[in-house]
């Protein structure tokens, strides 16, 4: 049997979205919008539109669309770097600051949220398993084009 956070797993990114309506009345923002903005606050290694495609599993089109508005109102700013003129590197400008320090804050609340009642070994095990389970997601969705088959859930 599927547990039941997998069967939930829609539930989960509704409280992540609901946690963030306030944030994004106050500055007008899209969520993808702020999810973009959170990526590369969060992932200093990661600054193209495509690292946040691959790694959000998001449509090229959206990301694209994002960038371009996060762009249009100055909190992003693209470049090329030298030697490599096809790559557009993108980085937050200050006016992205507030953006950041509030979205990391909900971030944590939502956090404290899901793993409320769990020991500090039990969340580190969890960490380990859901790592391994979202390495299954990228390889599935990587390397079988018709997506995976589960023939029985317990082995």
């Amino acid at each position: 049997m599927l547990p039941a956070f997998f069967i939930r797993s829609r539930g989960v990114a509704k409280l992540y979205n609901s946690l963030f309506v306030s944030l994004l009345e106050t500055y007008q923002l899209t969520q993808l919008e702020v999810d973009i903005i959170l990526f590369l606050a969060n992932n200093p290694d990661f600054d193209t539109a495509r690292d946040i495609v691959e790694k959000r599993h998001l449509a090229k089109s959206h990301v694209s669309s994002g960038v371009e508005s996060l762009a249009s109102r100055g909190l992003l700013d693209r470049s090329r770097q030298d030697g490599n003129r096809k790559t557009i590197h993108l980085r937050l400008t200050e006016r992205a600051a507030p953006i950041v320090e509030e979205g990391r804050a909900v971030q944590l609340r939502y956090g404290e949220l899901l793993l409320e009642g769990f020991s500090r070994q039990e969340r580190e095990q969890l960490f380990r398993f859901l790592e391994r389970v979202g390495e299954n997601v990228d390889r599935a969705l990587t390397d079988a084009p018709a997506g995976p088959t589960f023939p029985s859930w317990e082995k």
